[in-house]
């Protein structure tokens, strides 16, 4: 080996390590860009027959996310990382600041009444999806189980830094999607009047909260080892290729 790469590699070695929140923040950005600037978003923006067949699709991964949460709660070991899945669930199963759950605040049903309003206005009527809530609701089925047996398999591995960010990259791009979403639908003409937007409202306002609370603990566990930094972009990264993949599908379903 030349004396250059020699002197090269060890110039390499004894530099002094990147500061290991360097590049974090443009990775945790990219989980959101990676969904709302995927061609999915492009495609139903201005079309509402494919705008409502998405809410369809999408109807499965939402009643499927409490359970979800559940499996990783149960399987976290660190107990500062189940104490914020915590937060997460409560809210999910609709208990917020009251004293018991309410089901209709459950956030899956909340999203099916959603649908039910939807199902009932005359420009989804128009468009005969009806005829085909069974197939629809199939395919619904098929892409949630294949999104969240992505999560399950990075949670079996064990690795709770992993698992947990692997979990932020939903929680992150939520916000931003129900948002989209909302403008959507008021850019086509419909109101309130006709809808019942609360899993809309609810999701575009709580998920900033829930998103920026798992961050900050990521950031908080990155001086825990050397080897945090890399846990964390690696768990990102899974979490990301499964979102892409939810949104991927759907799109698929669209065609």
């Amino acid at each position: 080996m030349s004396t250059i790469l020699i002197d090269s590699h060890a110039s390499v070695l004894s530099a002094s390590p990147v500061q290991p929140d360097v590049g974090l923040d443009d990775l945790l950005k990219l989980r959101t860009a990676l969904v709302l600037e995927h061609p999915l978003n492009q495609a139903i923006g201005r079309d509402p027959a494919k705008l409502f067949l998405m809410f369809e699709l999408y109807a499965d991964f939402v009643y499927d996310f409490t359970e979800s949460v559940c499996r990783l709660f149960m399987a976290l070991r660190d107990e500062d990382m189940k104490a914020e899945i915590y937060e997460n669930l409560v809210d999910e199963i609709g208990l917020g600041s009251t004293a018991e759950a309410a089901w209709k605040a459950q956030h899956g049903e909340l999203y099916r009444q959603f649908l039910h309003s939807l199902r009932r206005i005359e420009p989804y009527r128009a468009t005969g999806l009806e005829r085909r809530i069974a197939s629809i609701e199939s395919a619904s089925q098929v892409i949630s189980k294949r999104f969240y047996e992505a999560h399950a398999l990075i949670i079996a591995e064990g690795d709770d830094l992993q698992s947990f960010a692997a979990f932020s990259t939903i929680e992150c791009w939520v916000c931003d999607l129900y948002a989209f979403w909302k403008r959507s639908l008021l850019s086509l003409g419909y109101s309130r009047d006709g809808l019942d937007m609360r899993t809309i409202d609810l999701h575009y306002i709580c998920d900033v909260e829930h998103s920026a609370a798992l961050d900050d603990f990521l950031r908080r566990k990155l001086p825990q080892g050397a080897d945090a930094l890399h846990r964390i972009r690696k768990g990102v990264v899974r979490g990301m290729v499964a979102s892409e993949q939810l949104f991927s599908d759907i799109q698929r379903e669209l065609a």
